[in-house]
């Protein structure tokens, strides 16, 4: 969340977290990598990127390419996980490269778990 939008007191309005909360979903590799984190709770980026590049490139039950692995690896890493982290959803250990599920504010982790639930339902 950007300083400019927090409350006087530096405490984030329950707005901007329904906000932030709705800027991680609007994307599908970050609602991707929230639903694997709900249930493994830590990962590495690489077994991140792929189980997410398997979500969303798999079709026909075809293996996933190196190429779209690669893709889904290197925009994690770099736009995904970044704000993720921003928002507090995840904490990222750059040193272990390791993605674990923070824990973020009520109103984000209920959204995540209800579209997770409406997304993979049958």
């Amino acid at each position: 969340m950007d300083p400019e939008h927090r409350s006087s007191n530096g405490s984030a309005s329950r707005r901007d977290v329904v906000d932030d909360g709705f800027l991680v979903l609007r994307n599908q590799s970050r609602r991707f990598a929230c639903y694997f984190l709900l249930e493994h709770e830590t990962a590495a980026v690489s077994e991140l990127a792929d189980v997410v590049a398997g979500w969303i490139y798999t079709t026909d039950g075809r293996i996933v390419e190196s190429q779209c692995r690669e893709q889904c690896y290197l925009s994690l890493l770099h736009t995904h996980v970044p704000m993720l982290v921003e928002t507090g959803v995840v904490c990222y250990d750059e040193r272990a490269g390791t993605v674990s599920l923070a824990p973020c504010p009520e109103p984000i982790r209920t959204l995540i778990t209800r579209a997770c639930a409406m997304e993979t339902s049958s």
